[in-house]
């Protein structure tokens, strides 16, 4: 349901006729109309006006979440967020393997070069005698 749904029900709930509901928030009866039809929507001022009104929360005043749905929301999040951290663990787990890889082979190379210098250098001036 639409925040211009929600409003019309409370409102229609409330006993209240929209030139009433428009003189608590301090607009015009048409103000109250065009928000019921969805043409425009009330400023932040009015929003907590008409929570406080109708003694609903912000959240299911305008996204239509009640409470009860708040916590299934907030476990729902909290699974998403598991998996996600578990998805970029993995993927650092991933990353770390292949720097290693790297660093490996730059090292294997690097001892790579050093024994080929020995080498040449020991057939060029002999193994040195103490």
């Amino acid at each position: 349901m639409e925040f211009s749904n929600r409003l019309y029900n409370l409102r229609k709930q409330s006993g209240l006729s929209q030139e009433e509901l428009g003189n608590k928030l301090n607009v015009s009866r048409q103000t109250v109309s065009k928000w019921e039809v969805g043409d425009t929507n009330p400023d932040m001022e009015r929003l907590v006006m008409l929570s406080d009104l109708f003694q609903v929360s912000l959240d299911e005043l305008i996204l239509g979440i009640k409470p009860e749905a708040k916590n299934e929301q907030d476990v729902k999040y909290s699974m998403i967020t598991e998996i996600t951290e578990k998805i970029y663990k993995k993927d650092n787990k991933q990353k770390i393997k292949k720097i290693l890889k790297v660093v490996g082979i730059i090292v294997g190379i690097l001892l790579v070069v050093d024994i080929i210098s020995m080498v040449i250098f020991f057939v060029l001036k002999g193994v040195p005698q103490y």
